[in-house]
């Protein structure tokens, strides 16, 4: 049962989601009590969001490698546990050459094994924290508030895991949403949707969702129009540089200028996508039927049409395209960037004066927050909010990072451990678990 009353404790998580899993995961791991560690959000599985997501988006496997997993310690890794579940030696053979990436269905099976095993929800406050104050003293605490400005709880370290912000859409097919006889029409790839075959859509946008997108349109038998601002994304298995994810390359990250590592991210974070066999089969079919085109452009006015909108597209690369009469568009823009649209975070800002540059909070290097985290009472962040100081922070293996950090610091100051040997037995416990579940899960099929 999850919690019914405000309670103190020593670890806050403020959020549901993967990595409110993985700091409560690894908390365990190094020797916290379950009761020291509260989880505050209403959604009574920390795969709830990620799920409707990837569902939605029609995705099947990650584009992460097999490191990304929810178990505390990094062995066995995705390749070694699908090989061990399902007594094949393919995933190793993929996962040495780079190739192999996780099943969505194993991804969720493992968090949700090691979730009911180490009672994530039996530590979970079921409500929204809509506001937290620094209380000084004796010992420097945070003190946390719902929504209604009623205390839900107390803590002496807190980690705000807030997730993505509100998905992102291009001005003018933003506006032309608030019009009932549009709105229907012009989608997020992350939303629900439906395509209908002989229908034509237009996918805006140039990272991965947008091209599992023109695939899912195609497999529905519509066309499919590639619509790009600028060339072609480039050519990247992961959503940063593979170098990011280590810590030579973080490192070397975070030795540049505040300005600096804005203006990188802006670079590598403006689309790519991984090579996929089977997608590029699909979409050269496609283009030979005559179901797939591209053209480079920006929407500038969207009105009815006869196939249910009528798309106007500005060329900055030569004259103006005819207007598009089209079922619908699906826009693969992603979330909005910005800490600012994130209440709790506009509301910290305003209070305590918190610094913002280009909608991105300046950290400190362990993700805290400037002002408000201390040595002996932490206060930092992770996801989305930290990609300006962990590159790929919002990757399940970026939350890794970050958590394993805060958490490490929480037991340095609270003289927290737990022996090797337990750590060994509880890592082993959860892995033969998962292995188990995954063997039932449904195997998806290797893209790369």
């Amino acid at each position: 049962m999850p919690l019914s009353s405000p309670r103190d404790s020593t670890i806050a998580v403020v959020g549901d989601g993967f990595g409110s899993l993985i700091v409560f995961a690894t908390a365990i791991y190094l020797g916290f009590r379950p009761e020291d560690i509260t989880v505050f959000g209403t959604s009574s599985s920390p795969v709830g969001t990620y799920f409707g997501f990837a569902s939605n988006l029609g995705q099947t496997v990650l584009r992460s490698e097999s490191e990304s997993h929810f178990l505390p310690a990094d062995w066995p890794t995705f390749a070694e546990l699908d090989a061990w579940s399902r007594r094949s030696l393919a995933p190793l053979a993929r996962s040495v050459r780079r190739r192999y990436n996780p099943g969505v269905p194993d991804i969720l099976t493992q968090a949700q094994v090691v979730a009911e095993a180490l009672g994530w929800d039996d530590s979970r406050m079921p409500c929204r924290v809509g506001w937290l104050q620094r209380a000084e003293g004796t010992t420097p605490h945070f003190v946390l508030y719902d929504e209604e400005a009623n205390v839900v709880g107390r803590a002496k370290h807190v980690m705000l895991a807030l997730g993505h912000g509100p998905l992102s859409f291009p001005p003018v097919l933003a506006r032309a949403r608030e019009d009932p006889a549009l709105a229907d029409r012009i989608v997020q790839a992350y939303e629900p949707k439906v395509y209908v075959p002989g229908g034509r859509y237009i996918v805006v946008g140039a990272g991965i969702a947008s091209l599992n997108e023109w695939v899912n349109v195609l497999d529905a038998g519509g066309k499919a129009i590639s619509l790009l601002r600028g060339p072609a994304p480039d050519e990247q298995d992961l959503n940063t540089p593979r170098c990011l994810f280590e810590a030579l390359g973080i490192d070397a990250f975070q030795q540049l200028t505040f300005d600096e590592r804005i203006a990188f991210l802006g670079k590598i974070l403006k689309g790519t996508s991984p090579r996929r066999r089977s997608w590029e089969a699909t979409i050269e079919d496609a283009r030979r039927e005559g179901r797939f085109d591209e053209l480079m452009g920006e929407i500038v006015r969207v009105e009815p049409g006869p196939e249910g909108l009528r798309v106007h597209v500005a060329s900055g690369y030569g004259p103006d395209p005819d207007p598009l009469d089209v079922t619908g568009v699906v826009c693969g823009t992603g979330f909005v960037r910005s800490v600012l649209v994130l209440p709790l975070i506009r509301r910290l800002v305003d209070f305590y004066a918190l610094p913002v540059e280009h909608g991105a909070l300046a950290l400190a290097s362990n993700c805290g927050v400037p002002g408000l985290d201390s040595e002996g009472s932490r206060l930092c962040v992770m996801g989305l909010m930290a990609n300006n100081v962990i590159p790929h922070g919002d990757t399940i293996a970026g939350l890794k990072y970050i958590g394993r950090r805060f958490v490490g610091d929480c037991a340095d100051v609270e003289g927290v451990t737990r022996s090797l040997t337990s750590r060994a037995r509880m890592q082993i416990y959860l892995a033969s678990r998962a292995a188990t579940a995954i063997r039932g899960a449904r195997r998806e099929k290797q893209v790369a």
